[in-house]
Protein backbone atom coordinates (compact mmCIF):
# COMPACT_ATOMS: atom_id res chain seq x y z
CA UNK A 1 0.00 0.00 0.00
CA UNK A 2 2.87 2.40 0.82
CA UNK A 3 4.44 1.81 -2.63
CA UNK A 4 1.05 2.41 -4.19
CA UNK A 5 0.56 5.76 -2.42
CA UNK A 6 4.11 6.90 -3.26
CA UNK A 7 3.62 6.01 -6.95
CA UNK A 8 0.28 7.80 -6.91
CA UNK A 9 1.71 10.99 -5.45
CA UNK A 10 4.61 10.92 -7.92
CA UNK A 11 2.24 10.45 -10.86
CA UNK A 12 0.01 13.28 -9.64
CA UNK A 13 2.92 15.72 -9.27
CA UNK A 14 4.34 14.93 -12.70
CA UNK A 15 0.93 15.16 -14.32
CA UNK A 16 0.04 18.48 -12.74
CA UNK A 17 3.40 19.99 -13.68
CA UNK A 18 3.81 18.47 -17.14
CA UNK A 19 0.43 17.69 -18.62
CA UNK A 20 -1.51 20.76 -17.56
CA UNK A 21 0.04 22.75 -20.40
CA UNK A 22 -1.18 20.15 -22.91
CA UNK A 23 -4.83 19.83 -21.84
CA UNK A 24 -6.84 22.73 -20.45
CA UNK A 25 -9.36 21.02 -18.20
CA UNK A 26 -11.41 24.23 -18.13
CA UNK A 27 -12.28 23.54 -21.78
CA UNK A 28 -14.52 20.77 -20.42
CA UNK A 29 -17.83 20.93 -18.59
CA UNK A 30 -17.17 17.52 -17.07
CA UNK A 31 -14.95 14.45 -17.31
CA UNK A 32 -15.95 11.02 -15.96
CA UNK A 33 -13.64 8.03 -15.46
CA UNK A 34 -14.20 4.55 -14.12
CA UNK A 35 -11.25 3.76 -11.88
CA UNK A 36 -10.43 0.27 -10.62
CA UNK A 37 -7.79 -0.28 -7.94
CA UNK A 38 -7.08 -3.76 -6.57
CA UNK A 39 -10.44 -5.04 -7.79
CA UNK A 40 -12.47 -2.16 -6.32
CA UNK A 41 -14.21 0.14 -8.78
CA UNK A 42 -15.35 3.75 -8.45
CA UNK A 43 -16.71 6.45 -10.72
CA UNK A 44 -14.70 9.67 -10.59
CA UNK A 45 -16.26 12.94 -11.77
CA UNK A 46 -14.51 16.23 -12.46
CA UNK A 47 -17.00 19.01 -13.18
CA UNK A 48 -16.13 22.61 -14.06
CA UNK A 49 -18.95 25.17 -13.74
CA UNK A 50 -18.35 28.75 -14.89
CA UNK A 51 -19.37 31.32 -12.30
CA UNK A 52 -21.25 34.47 -13.31
CA UNK A 53 -18.78 36.63 -11.36
CA UNK A 54 -15.85 34.97 -13.15
CA UNK A 55 -13.80 31.89 -12.42
CA UNK A 56 -14.97 28.31 -11.99
CA UNK A 57 -16.47 26.08 -9.36
CA UNK A 58 -14.86 22.65 -9.48
CA UNK A 59 -16.62 19.54 -8.22
CA UNK A 60 -14.49 16.47 -7.70
CA UNK A 61 -16.48 13.46 -6.59
CA UNK A 62 -16.01 9.73 -6.15
CA UNK A 63 -18.87 7.23 -6.12
CA UNK A 64 -18.30 3.64 -5.01
CA UNK A 65 -20.06 0.74 -3.27
CA UNK A 66 -19.17 -0.98 -0.02
CA UNK A 67 -20.29 -4.45 1.01
CA UNK A 68 -20.99 -4.31 4.73
CA UNK A 69 -19.30 -1.60 6.77
CA UNK A 70 -17.64 1.73 6.25
CA UNK A 71 -14.26 1.00 7.85
CA UNK A 72 -10.93 2.83 7.55
CA UNK A 73 -10.04 1.14 4.26
CA UNK A 74 -13.37 2.20 2.71
CA UNK A 75 -12.83 5.69 4.13
CA UNK A 76 -9.33 5.94 2.57
CA UNK A 77 -10.26 4.54 -0.85
CA UNK A 78 -11.92 7.71 -2.20
CA UNK A 79 -8.69 9.58 -1.56
CA UNK A 80 -6.73 7.04 -3.60
CA UNK A 81 -9.29 7.14 -6.41
CA UNK A 82 -9.30 10.93 -6.62
CA UNK A 83 -5.54 11.13 -6.44
CA UNK A 84 -5.28 8.61 -9.25
CA UNK A 85 -8.04 9.98 -11.42
CA UNK A 86 -5.38 12.18 -12.99
CA UNK A 87 -3.47 9.07 -13.98
CA UNK A 88 -5.23 8.72 -17.30
CA UNK A 89 -2.17 10.68 -18.38
CA UNK A 90 0.72 8.20 -18.35
CA UNK A 91 2.62 10.83 -16.35
CA UNK A 92 5.48 11.13 -18.77
CA UNK A 93 4.54 13.89 -21.21
CA UNK A 94 7.68 13.59 -23.32
CA UNK A 95 6.86 9.93 -24.01
CA UNK A 96 3.30 10.79 -25.02
CA UNK A 97 4.62 13.34 -27.47
CA UNK A 98 6.98 10.78 -29.04
CA UNK A 99 4.25 8.45 -30.25
CA UNK A 100 2.80 8.95 -33.68
CA UNK A 101 -0.91 8.15 -33.50
CA UNK A 102 -1.20 8.23 -37.29
CA UNK A 103 1.59 5.70 -37.95
CA UNK A 104 2.36 3.99 -34.63
CA UNK A 105 5.58 2.04 -34.22
CA UNK A 106 7.91 0.84 -31.47
CA UNK A 107 10.35 3.36 -30.02
CA UNK A 108 13.43 2.17 -28.16
CA UNK A 109 16.21 4.12 -26.42
CA UNK A 110 18.40 3.79 -23.30
CA UNK A 111 16.65 0.69 -21.96
CA UNK A 112 13.22 2.25 -22.45
CA UNK A 113 10.68 1.02 -25.00
CA UNK A 114 7.31 2.32 -26.07
CA UNK A 115 5.47 -0.39 -27.94
CA UNK A 116 2.37 0.07 -30.08
CA UNK A 117 0.18 -2.95 -29.35
CA UNK A 118 -3.17 -2.54 -31.13
CA UNK A 119 -6.20 -0.37 -31.69
CA UNK A 120 -8.57 -0.63 -28.73
CA UNK A 121 -12.15 0.43 -28.06
CA UNK A 122 -12.75 2.08 -24.68
CA UNK A 123 -16.42 2.80 -24.06
CA UNK A 124 -17.64 4.78 -27.07
CA UNK A 125 -14.13 5.76 -28.17
CA UNK A 126 -11.39 4.05 -30.16
CA UNK A 127 -7.70 4.72 -29.76
CA UNK A 128 -4.25 3.23 -30.04
CA UNK A 129 -2.80 1.20 -27.19
CA UNK A 130 0.84 1.72 -26.22
CA UNK A 131 2.92 0.18 -23.44
CA UNK A 132 5.89 1.71 -21.67
CA UNK A 133 8.72 -0.67 -20.76
CA UNK A 134 11.85 -0.04 -18.74
CA UNK A 135 14.50 -2.79 -18.80
CA UNK A 136 11.94 -5.11 -20.44
CA UNK A 137 9.45 -4.66 -17.58
CA UNK A 138 6.05 -3.20 -18.47
CA UNK A 139 5.39 -0.21 -16.22
CA UNK A 140 2.11 1.01 -17.71
CA UNK A 141 -0.07 1.02 -20.81
CA UNK A 142 -2.34 3.69 -22.19
CA UNK A 143 -4.83 4.22 -24.98
CA UNK A 144 -4.83 7.55 -26.81
CA UNK A 145 -6.79 8.99 -29.70
CA UNK A 146 -5.81 11.78 -32.07
CA UNK A 147 -9.42 13.03 -31.91
CA UNK A 148 -9.68 13.40 -28.10
CA UNK A 149 -7.22 15.30 -25.89
CA UNK A 150 -7.94 13.08 -22.90
CA UNK A 151 -6.29 9.72 -22.39
CA UNK A 152 -8.91 7.02 -23.01
CA UNK A 153 -7.40 4.43 -20.68
CA UNK A 154 -4.38 3.78 -18.51
CA UNK A 155 -3.30 0.57 -16.80
CA UNK A 156 -0.59 0.17 -14.18
CA UNK A 157 -0.29 -3.64 -13.84
CA UNK A 158 1.94 -3.64 -10.75
CA UNK A 159 -0.70 -1.65 -8.85
CA UNK A 160 -3.76 -3.38 -10.34
CA UNK A 161 -4.89 0.08 -11.47
CA UNK A 162 -7.10 0.84 -14.49
CA UNK A 163 -8.75 4.17 -15.37
CA UNK A 164 -11.13 4.33 -18.35
CA UNK A 165 -12.76 7.42 -19.83
CA UNK A 166 -16.53 7.00 -19.59
CA UNK A 167 -17.80 10.36 -20.75
CA UNK A 168 -16.92 14.03 -21.16
CA UNK A 169 -18.40 17.22 -22.52
CA UNK A 170 -16.40 20.08 -24.00
CA UNK A 171 -17.61 23.65 -23.73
Amino acid sequence: MKKFVVLSVLMLIVIVLAYETQVNFLDYEFIIYRVTVNGRTATVLLQFDELKKGGYEVTYSVKFNIEDEFDYEAFALPYIYTMLSYAYNPAFLQFLQMVDLERPSTLSFYGIKIVYEKDEKVGNYTGRRFSFYSNDQKLFSWVASKDIDLILKIEVPSEEYVAELMDFRKR
